[in-house]
């Protein structure tokens, strides 16, 4: 059966700002409301800033008590303009190079669904599966791939269905494809995922914890700065906010390893090379192997070094960073402080941190280097795969063979495969994110104890990168307080809580127009209760960027708590004319329409939300309440059926994810403060 795409919702109307305020809030129904905003506000530290029209190398603004409420002025970026070449210009001198990289898993991670080459199964050019009480249907029509999530009664019959045309895939095909939408510039992940090794769709990765995502998982400037070459990002007080076209070079190209190649283009077709013309600053682009090891390594560390979390400097963004410099010119990399165990629950995700744990790494006096195992420019095919890593480890290990006698390493599945048994794969190998080979190079991966980490020692995470050679005093403090924030949020600790409110109350102190800390800050008010100086905060980073989505969602949710319907009216019309797909918003929104006597807009924003995510059974209570409140009784007896219905299906699994944060928010927070 073939599944007509359901129209994408037209905006959705604002309504006007209250004149009076009635008592009518939904209270029990906006709490699943709040939960979510907690979980938002978990990953927006990783968003970057726009960088501020200056940048003090040590500032000394006086203490504020209140927040800021006069405009600040916002710098425009545009670095479109910088001197991209584009892959394909390279490829006119370097046709062999390029030839090779083509094949390369870098060069295929991002493609539109129309370009990208046909690996998944869809048998008829259809497929289903079912996870968590919903099924979902993928079918290809012609150049289109249209994913469904849809469930069924007992009967059989549709209880609801959302169908989604997904524009871009993501990944190489050697392990999995993911896919995302685009939404006029707003890109968000499917839920559905095409898996490799085990020929089948599934879930995509971090869906398992988390299903009720859906197809409203916002992709961020950090997931498109890893995943597609080159993107043509808005900028200007925004973030995870693209053009039109979003990507002006949708695989990983030359240039991301070797900078932008325009005035190396102009020098080569201009004929005139210096005498040493093969030096790396004469001929005007970035040779890695030229660069010392920090910087060198720093062009894969950009990708393959992410830790727990990676906090931002002053005033950068994920798109500054360029070849030739160290990743802490732009962000400091945290990491968790837990052993590594030999076993598959071993915590680094990072192969990096993984190859600095091993031995080889740490005898190699800091040699040891990622491209002295990877060739950047050409991945082995799985038949040479064996031979091709078995020479490299000999380069080292030539005089000490394996301690194996020849016919017990040569007998599938090990084929003489030196990675085979010292660097196994783990049994989460299709989940991105998730070190595949173990890149602790472990002797004996059996029998191994726990390897410490090189950050070893509390709980709290740690620089995980040479941050504290490089950043000055004020800036290092910086990055532990909004670290330690992100961490508290994450882990739901009042005591991590307060005190990264002290952390970053001193760092507010010194410069009072840092955005980053300013919404870091109103979050953590917020939770422990304090709404009055939370509201204070997310307004003061408005005034220095207006059309940041984070405050202005956060202050809306934030006057919501208060009663201060005005102005939480007012957070989210901004924020519907920015962002119109976000459905963990239209919570409180709608609460906030409804105690404002504004019923008839209320009840088009439920409406409107529930196609954006038919599965939210609060909001089908609210729109039931709704419906019953201005006279439409046959639509709240059918929202209230289905409902129920949603309610049944999905409860097992709501109902663990509910206690769990239940339990984190008694033991951690304060009795009286918000609670989901």
């Amino acid at each position: 059966m073939t599944r007509k795409r359901q129209s994408d919702p037209a905006q959705p109307p604002s309504g006007e700002p209250p004149r009076t305020v009635g008592q009518r809030v939904f209270g029990a129904l906006i709490l699943t409301s709040l939960a979510a905003a907690v979980v938002y506000a978990v990953v927006f530290r990783e968003q970057p800033e726009t960088p501020p029209a200056s940048q003090p190398v040590d500032p000394t603004n006086t203490p504020v008590t209140h927040a800021p409420t006069e405009q600040r002025p916002r710098e425009t970026h545009d670095r479109h303009d910088e001197e991209f070449v584009g892959s394909q210009t390279c490829a006119d001198c370097h046709s062999e190079i390029a030839e090779t990289f083509a094949k390369h898993p870098m060069a295929l991670t991002m493609a539109t669904v129309a370009e990208a080459s046909p690996i998944e199964v869809c048998e008829g050019d259809v497929a289903e599966f079912e996870a968590f009480g919903c099924k979902y249907h993928v079918e290809r029509i012609g150049d289109r791939m249209v994913h469904t999530e849809f469930m069924t009664d007992d009967d059989g019959e549709i209880v609801y269905e959302q169908s989604v045309d997904v524009d871009y895939s993501v990944g190489s095909g050697t392990t999995a494809r993911t896919y995302l939408i685009d939404r006029g510039g707003i890109l968000y992940e499917s839920p559905i995922s095409w898996y490799v090794d085990k020929q089948k769709w599934d879930l995509s990765p971090g869906y398992q914890d988390n299903p009720r995502q859906r197809f409203n998982r916002r992709v961020s400037d950090g997931c498109v700065q890893c995943h597609a070459g080159r993107v043509a990002y808005v900028g200007d007080g925004t973030t995870n906010r693209y053009e039109s076209e979003p990507f002006l070079e949708k695989g990983i190209g030359c240039e991301r390893c070797h900078g932008p190649g325009a005035r190396h283009v102009a020098k080569m077709e201009s004929g005139d090379l210096d005498t040493d013309s093969n030096a790396a600053d004469n001929m005007l682009i970035v040779n890695p192997s030229r660069l010392d090891a920090v910087r060198a390594e720093s062009i894969c560390y950009q990708c393959h070094r992410d830790g727990k979390r990676r906090i931002l400097r002053k005033g950068k963004s994920y798109h500054d960073f360029r070849p030739g410099m160290a990743t802490e010119d732009i962000w400091t990399v945290f990491a968790s402080t837990e052993s590594l165990d030999s076993d598959e629950s071993n915590p680094f995700t990072s192969q990096v941190q993984q190859m600095h744990a091993s031995a080889c790494f740490r005898g190699s006096n800091g040699e040891m280097r990622c491209t002295s195992c990877h060739d950047p420019h050409h991945a082995p095919s799985p038949e040479e795969r064996a031979e091709y890593y078995r020479v490299r480890c000999h380069e080292c290990h030539a005089d000490r063979g394996c301690s194996l006698p020849i016919e017990e390493r040569e007998p599938a599945p090990a084929f003489n495969s030196c990675i085979h048994c010292h660097m196994p794969t783990s049994g989460s190998s299709d989940i991105p994110h998730t070190s595949q080979s173990d890149h602790r190079v472990l002797r004996d991966p059996l029998n191994t104890q726990s390897i410490e980490s090189p950050t070893s020692g509390g709980g709290v995470w740690t620089i995980y990168d040479k941050s504290e050679e490089i950043l000055p005093p004020w800036e290092l403090q910086r990055a532990k307080a909004l670290s330690l924030s992100d961490q508290s949020i994450q882990n739901l600790d009042r005591t991590l809580t307060v005190r990264a409110i002290g952390e970053l109350e001193a760092v507010l102190a010194r410069d009072p127009n840092d955005t980053s800390v300013l919404r870091s800050l109103a979050f953590l008010y917020g939770i422990l209760g304090q709404q009055a100086r939370a509201a204070a905060l997310f307004e003061a980073a408005l005034q220095i960027e207006p059309d940041d989505e984070v405050s202005l969602k956060n202050l809306g949710l934030t006057a919501y708590r208060s009663q201060s319907y005005g102005l939480a009216l007012q957070s989210y019309q901004s924020f519907l004319k920015l962002n119109q797909w976000d459905v963990t918003m239209y919570g409180p929104y709608i609460a906030t329409l409804a105690a404002s006597r504004d019923m008839q807009t209320a009840v088009e924003a439920a409406e409107f939300a529930l196609r954006l995510d038919p599965t939210q059974r609060e909001l089908r209570g609210m729109a039931a309440q709704l419906y019953a409140q201005t006279g439409e009784q046959e639509k709240a007896i059918e929202q209230r059926d289905k409902m129920k219905l949603i309610h049944e299906r999905l409860d097992p699994w709501d109902q663990l994810r509910r206690e769990r944060i239940r339990k984190q928010l008694r033991e951690n927070l304060p009795d009286g403060s918000s609670q989901p």
